[in-house]
């Protein structure tokens, strides 16, 4: 029971970081990286940073998430349930925002390595903009898990 509850903190913690990190850098940071108004060495500082956040937090949130799906699903609910599908869609989620990131991030890094802003922050927009939308998306399916637990609802 405290493992589980270890477990499920520091799930949270870290998916709240990283969405929350996501959501920043594409609404605060990106626009501002496009307009030229930061140096190519503090956008690329940011993205480095992004990067970190979206690696450590896609161990973690595997590690953490596959215990807490172990405890709580079978493998028949995990696939034959309004639950499991919601846990189901939340690691597709997961995959899809960690490769969104990366390749962002990867458009960034390059031209910020040739010492350019505008032209690599609109490179990395589109994935970032994904992302921002992965991460909405997430936080709404937790929270449909968190009322279907809450309440004992049968999705």
């Amino acid at each position: 029971m405290v493992l589980d509850t270890v477990m499920y903190i520091v799930h949270s913690a870290f998916a709240a970081l990283w969405t929350g990190s996501v959501l920043f850098v594409a609404v605060a940071v990106l626009p501002l990286a496009m307009g030229g108004d930061l140096s190519p060495d503090a956008f690329g500082s940011i993205v480095s940073k992004l990067q970190w956040v979206t690696r450590g937090s896609a161990a973690l949130l595997f590690i953490t998430g596959g215990h807490l799906a172990g405890t709580l699903y079978t493998v028949e609910s995990l696939t034959g349930s309004g639950g499991g599908y919601l846990v189901l869609a939340m690691l597709a989620l997961w995959l899809g925002l960690a490769a969104v990131v990366e390749i962002g991030s990867a458009k960034a890094q390059r031209g910020v390595d040739e010492n350019k802003i505008r032209e690599p922050a609109r490179a990395a927009r589109p994935f970032y903009l994904a992302g921002a939308v992965l991460a909405v998306g997430l936080l709404v399916v937790a929270g449909l898990l968190g009322v279907a637990g809450r309440y004992g609802l049968p999705f």
